[in-house]
This record gives C-alpha cells, sequence and structure tokens, in this order.
C-alpha cells in the first residue's frame, strides 16, 4: 500500500508541463463512462495526452480526484495484480468513490489480469470511477481482452504526429486560403515539410532543434521497442534473427513481403530460421506497433491471404536509425501516405489495400468500405519522367475499369494538375498539400 500511495501523493505534488494539443477526442474522457484505452508505439505521446486529459479535467474537479500511475516506474516493482486492488482501496479509504474520481493507469499491460480488475471496477463502481488505461502493445486489445471488456471500453490508437500537428507543435498557422493562394505561406509549409520528411513526427523529435541529437533519440527508441517491448517482454533468446528480420523489413517499407523472401535474405546472412518463427516475429513487431502489413485487395478472400503484404513503417524517421544516408523519398513519401489513411481510417473506418492486375501494373492504395471501392491512390515523388508518369496513369486507368472507381488521385513530390486521359480524369496533388487536406479538424 505504501508504494502506491507513494505515486500516487507524488503525482498529487507534481506540476504538469506545457502541453500541446493532440488529435485525440477530449470528450471521452467527461461524456462516456467506458474505460478509455490509448494504444501506440512507445514515445508517440500516451502520456502527454493523459496529461493534457488530466489539465483539462482540473478545471471541473480537484486534484485528489485525479489518480495517475504509471507502471513503469520502478518504485512499483515488482508488479502484481494486487497493486491495482491497493489503488481501489485507496479510493475507498479517502471516500472518493462518493464524489467522480479519474483513474489514469499508464502503460498497464505490464500488470497481469488488469482488464479482470477493469471489467470489475466498470460493472461495480460506474458513474464514480472512470479509467483511462493505456499500453505500447495491441495486447491491450487483443481478442480476449475485447471480449472481456465487450461494451464497456472504447479504443484510442495514438500515432506519432501527423504533418498538421507538427506544423502545429511548431507554431505554424495557416488558412484554407493559404494553401490555394499565399505563395509566401506555401514556400514556409514546404520548408516545414522538408523536415517533417526527415525526421518524421515523435512528439521529442519534433521539439528537438539539433539534428545530432535526434538521431540518437530515435536510436533509442529504436533500441527500446526492439529489446524492451520484444525482447524483454517475450523472452526472446534467437535475437540474430529478430534483429536481422526488423532490419530487413524496415530498410524494405513500401516493398512486398514474403516469409519466402526474409527466409532467403536471411539464408543469404548464413542464418537458418523456420516460418514459424518468421510469422511469430513479425507479429509481435505489429503488436508493438513497430510495423504495419497492407494486404491485396482481391474478391477473393483467400487471395488476400494468398499474396505478398506491403511493408510500412509506424513513422519513417525510425528508417534513418538504420539507414541515415539514404535519399529514397519515393518509399518514405508512400509510407508517409500510409500512415495518414491509417490515421483517417482510425475514425472513418474504411479498408486500405493495395492492388495488382495479373499483367503486373499495382496501384499503391485502394481505399473501401466493405466491397465498395470509394478510391484509387498512386504515390510518385519525381512524375518528371514521361515513362514513369505513363506508367502510373496506365495502372490506374486498368484498375478503375476493373473495380469500377473513377476517383484517381496521383500523390507527388509537387507537381499539381488536373487531366482527362481516356475520359477519365486523373488529379495530381503533391503530398505536403494531400496531408494538410486530409488532416482532422480537431485542433
Amino acid at each position: 500500500m505504501k508504494r502506491i500511495i507513494s505515486a500516487i501523493k507524488e503525482w498529487e505534488e507534481r506540476e504538469l508541463p506545457e502541453l500541446k494539443e493532440r488529435q485525440l477526442d477530449m470528450n471521452l474522457f467527461t461524456k462516456a463512462d467506458h474505460i478509455i484505452d490509448i494504444i501506440g508505439v512507445r514515445r508517440s505521446g500516451k502520456t502527454y495526452s493523459m496529461f493534457l486529459a488530466s489539465k483539462k479535467l482540473l478545471k471541473q474537479y480537484n486534484k485528489q480526484q485525479i489518480i495517475y500511475i504509471n507502471f513503469e516506474n520502478k518504485a512499483l516493482f515488482p508488479l502484481n495484480d494486487k497493486l491495482l486492488d491497493k489503488v481501489l482501496n485507496y479510493i475507498i479509504e479517502k471516500g472518493l468513490d462518493k464524489k467522480k474520481v479519474f483513474v489514469f493507469l499508464d502503460e498497464v499491460h505490464n500488470i497481469k489480469n488488469w482488464e479482470k480488475w477493469a471489467r470489475n471496477i466498470y460493472d461495480d463502481y460506474k458513474g464514480k470511477i472512470k479509467l483511462i488505461v493505456s499500453g505500447s502493445t495491441s495486447k491491450l486489445i487483443r481478442k480476449d481482452v475485447a471480449t472481456l471488456l465487450t461494451g464497456r471500453h472504447l479504443s484510442n490508437v495514438l500515432m506519432p504526429l501527423s504533418f498538421k500537428e507538427f506544423l502545429f507543435f511548431n507554431q505554424m498557422e495557416y488558412s484554407k486560403d493559404d494553401l490555394l493562394y499565399s505563395k509566401k505561406k506555401q514556400i514556409e509549409i514546404k520548408k516545414q515539410f522538408k523536415k517533417y520528411l526527415e525526421f518524421g513526427g515523435f512528439p521529442e523529435i519534433v521539439l528537438t532543434e539539433n539534428n545530432e541529437l535526434k538521431l540518437k533519440i530515435l536510436r533509442n527508441y529504436y533500441d527500446d521497442i526492439l529489446y524492451k517491448d520484444i525482447v524483454q517482454h517475450f523472452k526472446i533468446k534467437e535475437m540474430n534473427i529478430l534483429e536481422n528480420l526488423t532490419r530487413f523489413l524496415i530498410l524494405n517499407i513500401g516493398n512486398y513481403f514474403s516469409f519466402k523472401r526474409v527466409s532467403d535474405h536471411l539464408k543469404s546472412l548464413n542464418i537458418k530460421t523456420s516460418t514459424r518463427t518468421l510469422l511469430r516475429y513479425t507479429s509481435m513487431l505489429e503488436e508493438v506497433f513497430l510495423l504495419h502489413f497492407v494486404p491485396i485487395f482481391s474478391f477473393k478472400v483467400k487471395d488476400e491471404l494468398k499474396y505478398p503484404r506491403k511493408i510500412y513503417l509506424v513513422d519513417h524517421s525510425l528508417k534513418n536509425v538504420l539507414n541515415p544516408d539514404s535519399d529514397n523519398f519515393g518509399s518514405v513519401a508512400e509510407n508517409i501516405v500510409f500512415l495518414e489513411l491509417k490515421r483517417q481510417s482510425l475514425d472513418k473506418l474504411f479498408a486500405i489495400n493495395y492492388w495488382k492486375s495479373q499483367a503486373g501494373e499495382e496501384i499503391d492504395f485502394i481505399i473501401r468500405k466493405q466491397r465498395k471501392i470509394n478510391e484509387l491512390i498512386q504515390v510518385c515523388w519525381d512524375i518528371s519522367s514521361p515513362e514513369t508518369k505513363k506508367r502510373e496513369i496506365k495502372a490506374l486507368l486498368k484498375g478503375s475499369k476493373e473495380l469500377r472507381c473513377n476517383n484517381l488521385l496521383i500523390i507527388t513530390g509537387d507537381y499539381e494538375a488536373e487531366e482527362k486521359v481516356k475520359g477519365k480524369k486523373i488529379k495530381y496533388i503533391p503530398l505536403w498539400k494531400w496531408l494538410l487536406s486530409k488532416a482532422k479538424t480537431t485542433l
């Protein structure tokens, strides 16, 4: 009990830092009785989102009614589920359950069977004790947890900063008219976009000015995700396989992934492994949000399982850790587009696939709701080559015909236009402008 009381007292005496707004619906913390879970990759801003919610709650409630506990705090070790019972005992002893208390449990997945405790709290103290939990693993919403908490929780995936959030963190304001008419403002935004293109959207990185320090921090992020969130948590022994697998996947973002391809690569390094091991390790990389895999689109479900998936990284900046001298803007641009589509899909509930014809034409992103195709998107950083442009258009036209979709888009480095080709309208838009046009408006 002493450890919990000490952690709570430390929180009550703590002054909250200056905080930046995030694209997170703060109404969930006050208007819904549900358990709120905030999940996402390490260092994406989950803790600060909890602080931000706490700061807003302090306008209506006193600080005793807001409890924050971080289960990565070594002062609480060894961790066990009895710690959660002690949190409840503290609340009851203080009579806080007779008012309204908000309990923030950071990195709660470190506590075994936390979800059973959370369910009991919801069922017994609904409207009195509000739980907000966070975790750096998708296990927080895995099937058995989701089943146990069915109807009792609302999930929020927090990703690194979008480009709109990046501009907000850098105190840059703009209007829709600026995007359309102000050359001066566009130049300023494009200057900021170059920074985003190079160092991505992890909040701490965005607020760090020194480039060498940024790379050192990113290296620490990479090591913590790999060695703390995976090696330590899952007790990995075959570290050589995991390290080389992760490196291969990150250096191949935007490319196809298959177990055979990875296995062949590892064999070339004299590393023997099995498909079962690779499947287990790639699942772990997904579970800690480091990597995402996009399947092919087909009207036959079995084809989606049969064909290779495409690889995307949670933030393109982590590629700099492994290959800081790379200037492959094409793969980085495609990764940025995927991440923005992923952010949008969390709210609008659409699916993301890629498409490939029998003749080999490929479309980078197919956006669909259920089986209806809403948009076809190509990402081409440099569209200046006639051959490149012809290839991108050919794939879009083929896909448009087969998939019965006329909403055709090519996202570029800096080219903007609208053309009609064979009766089909194709829109070209620079990546920076597309990102701002797609961004949510909650800031």
